[in-house]
């Protein structure tokens, strides 16, 4: 491959995720990691990207925010496996928190119709669990977001902090080992944040893509987190930074 059209499928690239590791750019294009380096040096010289530790970012501004539909076909089989390990910590009499994450909804799908309660801004998880005669399901209320299928919003906020939330489900766009997890949409960001500082319990549902990637709003630093769940193709390189720095990391497979 010519070295301008690694140039362009590295733009393209940063584009969609916003950041890049030098290692999976090297995998994506079969190159070398030392050809990525050189490739993203002189990118930064033509100030066409910037420079990160171990990577680049993308200097055209924020990560196009998919569609619940969209983020709904990718990376299935990591989401289902993740979801059935999740699954294990339901049980009768407690409150569950649930985001819009399609990694979330997987979990909500094979949930059994127990007694507990659950809380959401998201659509699509107040549609799927209307149908259960036994679980108490509320609904945060706020301003609907199509794209995202989501609520939000002061009054969306101001009903999770009405309600002693033992666990919450969420998911994120990028988890940075230094910064922590993070969201492409500002409103979303800031409902989850609240629910973090809210929730005993925080269960991070992520697939290993996006371990040690990062967006525009962080919500939750690893110290927030009780337990992430990825799948078993995580780096493990990653996850060790993760465990080092006190994070219970579940490899789901």
């Amino acid at each position: 491959m010519l070295a301008t059209e690694r140039h362009r499928k590295i733009l393209s690239y940063l584009e969609a995720k916003g950041t890049a590791r030098t290692v999976d750019l090297a995998e994506a294009l079969q190159v070398t990691d030392e050809t990525i380096r050189r490739d993203l040096q002189l990118l930064a010289e033509s100030h066409l990207v910037g420079r990160v530790h171990g990577g680049a970012t993308s200097l055209k501004g924020t990560v196009q925010l998919q569609s619940f539909t969209e983020r709904s076909s990718i990376k299935v089989e990591q989401k289902k496996a993740i979801a059935a390990a999740a699954r294990e910590q339901i049980e009768p009499g407690h409150t569950y928190a649930f985001d819009s994450s399609t990694t979330a909804f997987e979990m909500v799908c094979s949930l059994p119709d127990l007694n507990y309660r659950v809380v959401t801004n998201a659509y699509a998880v107040l549609h799927h669990m209307a149908r259960m005669e036994n679980v108490e399901l509320i609904s945060t209320g706020g301003r609907y977001h199509p794209k995202t299928q989501t609520f939000n919003g002061g009054d969306s906020l101001r009903t999770l902090r009405r309600h002693n939330i033992n666990t919450a489900f969420i998911s994120c766009v990028g988890l940075d080992p230094r910064r922590g997890a993070s969201e492409g949409f500002e409103a979303q960001a800031g409902f989850k944040e609240t629910l973090v500082q809210l929730a005993e319990k925080v269960v991070l549902l992520v697939d290993s893509s996006k371990l040690g990637n990062c967006s525009e709003y962080f919500f939750a630093e690893l110290a927030d987190l009780t337990t992430l769940i990825t799948d078993d193709g995580a780096d493990s390189t990653q996850v060790e930074k993760l465990r080092s720095e006190g994070c219970e990391v579940i490899l789901a497979r």
